[in-house]
Order: structure tokens, then sequence, then C-alpha cells
């Protein structure tokens, strides 16, 4: 293990990534805040230059607001940065269910993809590590790229609810 990296900062980054599946599928958007950094940096394959919290919130919601969703981590690799223990870049292999409505029941678009992830570590509030006490603060990601490696499915679905 390098000097000066916590191995508790391995679950922070962890339960981060995974509270931005549980935002999506429960649909709390707000959840995001305590995913990404306010100025986030993120670039989607439905949206390749996203700006701030708002706009990632906005775009996100927009797209799988009306969607029942089922997201799933796999295989995953974190990377403390040397120079800075409170700097890491993680790549996580997705699934993505997206369950069609209406016309569409019973039918299921599935994504799988890559998130590429550039991750800074905070100052918790109020003394909150966020459920991993121990961990040297609250990991947010600061940039994001999403690549989708196949989909299957009807992509009607995403449309026509």
């Amino acid at each position: 293990m390098a000097s000066g990296i916590n191995p508790l900062d391995t679950l922070a980054i962890q339960n981060t990534l995974s509270r931005y599946c549980e935002a999506l599928d429960t649909k709390l958007f707000p959840l995001l805040s305590k995913v990404f950094v306010p100025e986030i940096v993120a670039d989607y394959p439905f949206n390749s230059d996203l700006r701030g919290l708002d706009a990632i919130s906005n775009a996100i919601q927009n797209r799988l607001g009306p969607i029942r969703t089922h997201h799933s981590l796999t295989t995953q690799i974190i990377s403390f940065h040397s120079a800075n223990p409170k700097a890491a870049s993680v790549v996580t292999h997705f699934i993505g269910a997206h369950l069609g409505q209406g016309p569409h029941a019973g039918k299921v678009l599935t994504a799988y993809g890559r998130y590429m992830d550039e991750l800074v570590c905070l100052e918790p509030e109020g003394g909150d590590y966020e459920g991993v006490s121990g961990a040297s603060g609250v990991w947010r990601i600061r940039k994001r790229t999403v690549v989708f490696t196949g989909r299957v499915g009807d992509e009607k679905i995403m449309s026509e609810f």
C-alpha cells in the first residue's frame, strides 16, 4: 500500500458510486449532490458537455425520470494518485436496465458500459462521513466520462412511455 492512502477510502468511494445508482433507480435526484462536486464536468453519450451539478442532474432526470431503471456496478479499479492520496481515478463497469412502460411494458433496454471517474476527497460537513467512519473524508466525482460498450433491446422505450 502506498504511503498516505487510507484503505477506508476505497469503501467510501464505492459508497459514492453506489449512491449514484440509488439516486437514478429511486428517482431521488437530490442524492446526486452526494455524488458529484458542484462544478462537475461530465461527458455522457446522450450529452457530451455537461457542466455543473444542476446541468447533470437535469439531464439525467429528463432522460431517466419517466423510466424505471435498475443499475448494477460490476468490475471496478480504484487508483489513488501517488502525489495526492485525496484524489483517485476509478473505472467502474456497469449494467443499466431500462424497463419499458406504456406501449413497451415488458421490454427492457440494457446498457453495458464504463464510468470513468476522477474523484476528490472533501472535508465532511458536520462530521458526517456518510457511513464510512475513519475515511479521510467524503468522496465526490469531479469529472465523469461514460462509455457504452453495448446496448441490447428496443431504444424506443427511452422516448415512448
